[in-house]
This record gives structure tokens, C-alpha cells and sequence, in this order.
């Protein structure tokens, strides 16, 4: 026997000593997938593999469908034991693919779901929890937390990663509201860490936005929940509406610097306390023939927001804020109402993705496929004229991502210029949104009421707590939606590297008064470093005080250490 085949038994015999004693030591709660079986369970199997940036395709040895924290520990310590390398997976939205890995133990925590919340509004929830099950859970109950804008997020990376969303201005990101968490230590043993406690306080202050996996194996969060206003509205605002013959030229009725200008200056106010979080998106576009100049230049720019009142005050706040200073949005839209007040299901009406272009070619051709995906009967309406439906629908889709953050002191007139100026390239063609091609960036406000009345946060660790907003380049390509039949003979596959290349630009272009990098629009080639900033020092002493993991197995590209 040569040493290729003595090397593969091993590891064939490792795997299968690994699958055996599992079976022996988990609960009936706990299911294990593994490649083995027909082409029926190959298929099966690679459909459990996937997650939700289709660019990564990962095979793990074993996927192990954990019921209960104990489950979890199991796993874990018995990899550990036969040297087997681990990864975890809740969403599975990591942007860099690293919920998962190829040759790896997957622990997917999934299904360990639950929600209770206690009458001081202390909530305790699953690691499984994604945000359209558990935002109506606690609407429920007349309370919420700060969650993310897309509806098929888990709670697990969403918070470690700090937790940017549609409360962030009246209620800062979602990790400063985490009280304490039970996790598995590199070791394998379990801690219990709270606010309110003595016990690792350090090793709390990293789980409030020190990213995911560093510090150990999360099997249940406690947060603290805030009252569910009466009444609210998702929203968003269209500026420079795509022409109709013509997807990627927008029409040019204002320039987008006043829209952005517009925007700034409403997040900045301490007037507007009402918008209690919202986004910017200014789709990229073709350089084309004209000149460049950052005040005449018009890209198509959608505002999403979260308002707490009613549409007369909504109405006044838009009329202020846009209307009068010269931008009065070419449509104004009404997504979703919600609040203590309302009879409406808080979950996906109130969330979707404000960070991903829903693009009506896209959806029209899974409509004419036959497929329902019209919930709301005046969407058809919509849909035939060609114009976009207000949420997206969050599906799976291969795209990269890449951020930075705004200084305290703004832009200013050379980072305008920068910024408008990445968002016109050559390295952008004509027809891309038509193949289902997108590139944009959504500007995402930090700054609002929370962070000006507590600029420490909730002793977090997410270091970016004064920025004004982050940046966040993004390119999605839906192929497998929009062109089934055609499959890898599809047109966009001729313009996807040239988008990618945008990204690589965009990521490196000079845009003065920005920096940093925020971790859950991760891009793996940023410094990991850049993402903690400040904080990245005592994070690597966390992670070798407390972790107990001094071969570092909870590690992932971008982990500590």
C-alpha cells in the first residue's frame, strides 16, 4: 500500500470513529448529514451545504444538526479530541463564506431556536433564531430588540458582530443590549457570562461586537429587549427613477449629491428623532461619455427608513428634510406598518433587505415561471409595469461585499467627489442590471439620539460608535433566479469579473475622511486589525486570558488572533 492510500485510510477511519462515538453521545434532538449515500442523498446533502452567499461552495465532512447547548459541547469536544477542525453556522450569512469550510465538523445551531422573554423585558433566545421568526415572537409580547434589516439574518453573527439595523439611531447596534451568553470555551468547557454578574466580564465586553467565534461556541443570548412603539412605518424614498428603455441610466431630475447632502444633514439632526434608523443606497453606474462632476452627476439613490408616528408626521418630516431644500423624491413608498397599535404581524412586511437591489427583471421571470411570490395583490400591479416591488425577497445569491466607515467631520467636498467618483466607473457596462447584475453602496447611520446621549454605547466593544454612517460596496449577481434554463451559457457571466474588479477599486479608493471597516460586511483581504480598530489589542488578550484556546480551533479568517 503506498502512502497516499495509508494517509486516506486514516482519515477515513478517523471520520467514521468521529461519526460512531457522536451517535452514541448526542441527543435524539441532534440530527448528523454526511456525504455518504446515493446521488439522491448527494443532492440532498449539497442543498444542506449551502449558504446564503452561493459564491462559496463548501463541503463539510459532517454537518451535525444540533438540539440543545449539551449537543453542541459534544460536538465540539469530540472533534476536538480526534483533531477534526470545526466551524459553526446560524444564518449562514457569513459574506466571506466562513460559517462553513470544506473538510470540516459543521455545527449548525439552527434549530436551537427558543425565545422567552422575562417580565423586566430580559429576553433569552436561541442561537438559531433568525430575524422574520423572531422579531414577531417578541412583537408578541409588545417588545423587540434592535435587529438587522434582512429578514433571514440569525441573531448569533448579527450581534457579535455589533448589529447595525433600522433601530441604530434611537437605540445604537444591537450589541450594546446583550446582557450575557452561555458558551462553549476552546477547551470544551461551558461559561456563563453576565452583565450583572462577576463572572469573565471581559470575555462579555468581546461578545459585544468582537465578532463571531473567537471567543467560543454562543448556545444561548441574553437581551434586553425595549418597549414596541404605538405605531410605525418602513418606508423608503426613490430619487433619479431608471429610465424605461433604458435599466442602467438613471433619469437625472437631482443631482446626488444634494440627495446625499439631504440625507447627512437629517441622520446629523437632533430634530429628527422619529427616523429612528435608516439607510442611503446609490446605485453605481457606467461611466459613460460625459465628464465627471461630482454636482451634476445623478445616479438612482432610494432612502429606507423606520419611523416612529404616523404618515401626517412622516409627511411633515419628508416635506422638511428633502422637499423644501430642493429634492422631493420621485416616489414615496409605504413598505410595512407595525407597533403595540397595530394588528399586523411584525416580520418580514418590516424588514426584507435594505442592503440588496430588488430588481424587477429578477422577480418578473420567477413570476412567469409560475412561482407566488406576490403576498401583497397590489404587487402584481407593480410587477407588470416594470417597476420595482418595495421589499426583496432575501434570496440566496452569489455577490461580495466590501465597507469603511465616515469620520465625525464628514465627507467634505474631496470625499464627495471620491465617493460619487467610485460610483462611476467604466468597470460598470451598460445592461448589467438587466442580466440581474447589481452594484451599489448602501449608506448605513450610526449617528442619531442613542450615540449622542451615551458615546460609550453599552460598554461594548464595537469601536465605531462616533462614526456617522458606514459605507458598504456591495455587487450581487442572481443568475441562478433570473436565467435557469440557461444555466452556465448566461450572459452575465461575461461581466461579473469586470464587477468584481469595481469591488477590488471601490475597496481601495482614496475617499478622504473614511476608514476602518465594519466586520459584518466582511471582505477578507481588509486587515483584521481595521475591523476592532482601538480595540483590537485587548481583544487578542481576551481571547488568550479566557478562551482557553491555546491552539486556537475557534478560528476563522477573520477571528481573533
Amino acid at each position: 500500500m503506498n502512502n497516499e492510500s495509508t494517509i486516506l485510510d486514516s482519515k477515513v477511519k478517523i471520520l467514521s470513529d468521529y461519526l460512531s462515538e457522536l451517535q452514541g453521545k448526542i441527543s435524539s434532538a441532534t440530527q448528523v448529514m454526511v456525504t455518504a449515500g446515493d446521488w439522491a442523498h448527494q443532492v440532498l446533502y449539497n442543498e444542506h451545504c449551502q449558504i446564503f452567499n452561493r459564491r462559496f461552495q463548501e463541503k463539510p465532512w459532517a454537518i451535525v444538526y444540533c438540539g440543545h447547548a449539551k449537543d453542541v459541547q459534544i460536538t465540539y469536544k469530540l472533534a476536538m479530541a480526534m483533531n477534526l477542525p470545526v466551524r459553526i453556522r446560524a444564518g449562514g450569512h457569513d459574506h466571506e463564506g466562513e460559517c462553513t469550510g470544506t473538510n470540516t465538523i459543521l455545527i449548525d445551531v439552527s434549530r436551537m431556536d427558543t425565545v422567552k422573554v422575562n417580565d423586566k423585558g430580559l429576553a433569552t433566545i436561541g442561537p438559531g433564531n433568525i430575524f422574520k421568526n423572531l422579531t414577531t415572537k417578541l412583537a408578541d409580547k409588545d417588545v423587540m430588540i434592535a435587529h438587522g434589516t434582512c429578514a433571514t439574518v440569525g441573531i448569533s453573527g448579527f450581534i457579535m458582530g455589533g448589529g447595525w439595523g433600522p433601530w441604530t439611531r434611537k437605540h445604537g447596534m444591537c450589541c450594546e443590549w446583550l446582557m450575557g451568553a452561555d458558551l462553549v470555551l476552546g477547551d470544551g468547557s461551558t461559561v456563563s457570562v453576565d452583565a450583572e454578574g462577576a463572572n469573565v466580564p471581559d470575555l462579555l465586553w468581546a461578545l459585544r461586537g468582537g465578532g463571531a467565534m473567537s471567543y467560543g461556541l454562543v448556545t444561548e443570548f441574553r437581551i434586553q429587549t425595549f418597549v414596541l412603539p404605538p405605531k410605525l412605518i418602513r418606508f423608503h424614498l426613490n430619487w433619479n427613477l431608471y429610465k424605461p428603455k433604458d435599466s442602467d441610466q438613471p433619469e437625472c431630475n437631482h443631482p446626488t449629491i444634494k440627495v446625499l447632502q439631504a440625507w447627512e444633514a437629517a441622520i446629523e439632526s437632533d430634530q429628527t428623532s422619529q427616523l429612528i434608523g435608516t439607510n442611503l443606497q446609490i446605485n453605481a453606474k457606467p461611466a459613460g461619455d460625459q465628464p465627471f462632476n461630482k454636482d451634476t452627476v445623478c445616479h438612482n439613490c432610494r432612502m429606507y427608513g423606520y419611523w416612529e408616528g404616523d404618515w401626517d408626521s412622516l409627511n411633515t418630516f419628508i416635506q422638511e428634510w428633502f422637499t423644501d431644500k430642493g429634492v422631493k423624491p420621485d416616489e414615496v413608498c409605504d413598505d410595512g406598518e407595525g407597533g403595540s397599535d397595530s394588528n399586523e404581524v411584525y416580520g418580514e412586511n418590516l424588514m426584507s433587505n435594505w442592503a440588496r437591489e430588488s430588481f424587477n427583471p429578477i422577480l418578473k421571470a420567477r413570476h412567469e415561471r409560475g412561482e407566488d411570490l406576490l403576498a401583497h395583490p397590489e404587487h402584481k400591479q407593480l410587477l407588470l409595469q416594470g417597476k420595482p416591488l418595495p421589499p426583496d425577497f432575501d434570496d440566496p445569491a452569489p455577490h461580495k461585499i466590501t465597507s469603511r466607515l465616515v469620520e465625525p467631520q464628514g465627507l467634505g467636498d474631496d470625499g464627495y467627489e471620491a465617493l460619487l467618483q467610485s460610483l462611476t466607473s467604466d468597470l460598470l457596462l451598460d445592461g448589467n442590471r438587466k442580466l440581474g447584475l447589481m452594484s451599489y453602496v448602501t449608506l448605513g447611520a450610526i449617528v442619531g439620539d442613542y450615540y449622542r446621549e451615551n458615546p460609550k454605547g453599552g460598554d461594548s466593544s464595537f469601536p465605531y460608535k462616533q462614526m456617522l454612517y458606514t459605507i458598504q460596496y456591495q455587487t450581487w449577481w442572481n443568475t441562478h433566479e433570473c436565467e435557469v434554463k440557461e444555466r452556465q451559457n448566461n450572459k452575465v457571466y461575461n461581466r461579473t469579473n469586470r464587477a468584481l474588479d469595481w469591488m477590488e477599486v471601490a475597496r481601495d479608493y482614496d475617499i478622504p475622511n473614511t476608514s476602518g471597516a465594519f466586520i459584518s460586511f466582511k471582505d477578507s483581504s481588509i486587515p483584521t486589525r481595521t475591523y476592532f480598530a482601538q480595540n483590537y489589542d485587548k481583544l487578542v488578550e481576551i481571547k488568550e486570558n479566557f478562551v482557553k484556546d491555546p491552539f486556537n480551533h475557534l478560528r476563522i479568517r477573520k477571528s481573533i488572533i
